[in-house]
């Protein structure tokens, strides 16, 4: 039975009596049918750790946002919710929640739900309420559904209506967030054929791509250190900005795009929140001292002549897999075999302007 943890912060009885209060209160329309609570991005890599990022674009006919709940579905496991500054964060977990098996874990819970309550989204503003977890025990082609229940003043919608099959979602009332499962491997072949002019068959997600990842590269992190720096250029053919919105590698529990910035005199390492904008036609190259990927709870060490898978997300390019080449303790550069991978549709493999790299 589910039970509640030790809240971050308070508020664990609103969140008991949440289904209480939406079942026994006529559900607020939304501002517009087609303006509903989504994913920023809605394709997950099967078996990697991804950042989900919901958007709520509005709040409660003129009333603002003050909560928002999200039921996690089997199928996503190792949750851990992202803390929203003047926002209240509390979870339920299930003690019979299937273990991550796929990562040989032995969880002897895990997080049912998760709610954000206390804030103050005005109707007019939208924002973003991020959590990650590992996608696990699911085939790609699954949907995963995220039912949101979204608390405003004086009621809530439930955004928890999910299609059918064969049905279209937008003939729903109030869809719930769907998380489509992809094949990763695929994604990264399809790429690869189409960058090398290899492939006789069609492949739609490569095509469609308008990013491009050149000298993908990491240092051998010291003797038992738990944390790596990844580093690598990329370059947006497209004619719209992209942003790198979420990063996952199997040999790293999580991982995040951070940058070194001055604050107050030093240089300080912080997490770049709502992902990593590249301009259209332009790079961004991560480099050490700069914008960068973090790898963190590394369940392996990575060895120097090692190549590693790791997934990127891009907001509207999809989901690329690409090879990271691990360079030896200490090194200032990247080494020999990491140069000329390639990954996106558009058969670039840099330029651009250089923007946001601290070399």
């Amino acid at each position: 039975m589910p039970h509640m943890t030790r809240a971050l912060r308070g508020a664990t009885a609103l969140a008991l009596t949440l289904p209480l209060f939406v079942a026994g209160t006529a559900l607020v329309g939304a501002t517009g049918a087609s303006a509903h609570v989504s994913f920023v991005v809605a394709q997950a890599p099967a078996g990697a750790t991804f950042k989900a990022v919901l958007r709520v674009p509005h709040g409660c006919d003129g009333q603002p946002t003050t909560a928002v709940a999200v039921t996690v579905p089997e199928g996503f496991a190792a949750v851990k919710p992202m803390p929203k500054p003047g926002w209240t964060l509390d979870v339920s977990t299930a003690d019979d929640a299937a273990p991550d098996a796929s990562r040989g874990e032995s969880v002897a819970s895990g997080v049912t739900e998760i709610r954000w309550s206390g804030g103050n989204l005005p109707d007019a503003s939208s924002d973003e309420f991020a959590f990650q977890g590992h996608v696990t025990g699911v085939e790609p082609g699954t949907v995963l559904p995220f039912k949101v229940v979204q608390t405003c003043a004086d009621g809530a919608i439930s955004w928890s209506d999910v299609a059918a099959p064969g049905q279209d979602p937008h003939d729903l009332a109030h869809p719930a967030p769907v998380l489509t499962v992809v094949d990763a491997s695929q994604v990264a072949q399809a790429a690869d054929a189409a960058h090398h002019g290899t492939s006789h068959e069609p492949a739609p997600q490569a095509a469609a791509s308008t990013m491009a990842v050149d000298t993908a590269w990491m240092r051998q992190p010291p003797p038992g250190a738990s944390v790596g720096g990844g580093y690598m250029t990329l370059t947006n053919t497209g004619s719209e900005p992209d942003r790198l919105v979420a990063v996952s590698a199997d040999f790293a529990g999580r991982a995040e795009v951070h940058q070194m910035a001055v604050t107050n005199g030093m240089m300080m390492m912080q997490p770049i929140e709502g992902g990593l904008e590249i301009p259209a036609g332009g790079s961004v190259t991560l480099a050490p001292g700069g914008y960068h990927i973090m790898f963190m709870d590394l369940a392996r060490s990575p060895a120097a002549g090692d190549t590693l898978d790791v997934t990127l997300t891009f907001e509207h390019a999809g989901t690329l897999t690409v090879p990271l080449a691990v360079a030896p303790i200490g090194a200032g550069a990247a080494p020999a075999h990491a140069h000329g991978h390639g990954a996106g549709g558009a058969g670039s493999h840099g330029g651009g302007h250089g923007h946001g790299a601290a070399q």
